[in-house]
């Protein structure tokens, strides 16, 4: 593998096109509890801008990861078929690029391609991640807002009397 990605300049380095998508504090919360979701976040992160030649070197370690990533999740809510896609996603695109360390003839805008569908996938599951949490959010202040709004209603029709019950009697004097 070293042999091929050699073939870069030492300062030869690719940025990607787009920054990756950050987790909100909630999910942040909401991941604090998964460790391999932690040491890829960490080390996709130097990924944003790398040399070619450690692209190549580290995507190996990068694949590896991501599998560990897809193959732990532990959070209950995100065992759920959009977020194992995404998984799915991100550790193919990674496999992909540690292929590209041995293929000697492999271009610095094939490396760079998929460098982008590396941190693009992550961002996606980023994104899943967020929206889930914001839906689960959601949802909580729906359910609080109808339980609200069941227990005034309650309160009204307690104090409206029944128009077919008799009438009740007049206090005694």
């Amino acid at each position: 593998m070293e042999e091929y990605s050699s073939q870069f300049e030492a300062g030869s380095t690719i940025k990607t096109d787009k920054s990756i998508v950050p987790l909100n504090s909630k999910s942040k919360e909401l991941v604090a509890s998964w460790p391999e979701y932690q040491k890829f976040d960490e080390f996709v992160g130097q990924y944003q801008e790398i040399t070619m030649s450690d692209a190549l070197l580290n995507s190996t370690e990068l694949s590896e990861m991501a599998r560990q990533l897809k193959d732990s999740i532990r959070i209950e809510s995100l065992k759920i078929p959009s977020i194992k896609m995404r998984l799915n996603v991100l550790y193919s695109e990674t496999m992909r690029l540690a292929d590209m360390a041995t293929i000697p003839t492999i271009t610095e805008a094939s490396v760079l391609q998929e460098n982008n569908n590396v941190i693009q996938a992550f961002s996606a599951l980023n994104l899943k991640i967020n929206t889930i949490n914001s839906m689960e959010k959601l949802n909580e202040e729906i359910s609080s807002f109808v339980e609200e709004v069941a227990n005034e209603k309650a309160t009204e029709e307690d104090s409206i009397p029944d128009p077919n019950s008799p009438p009740s009697p007049a206090p005694i004097e």
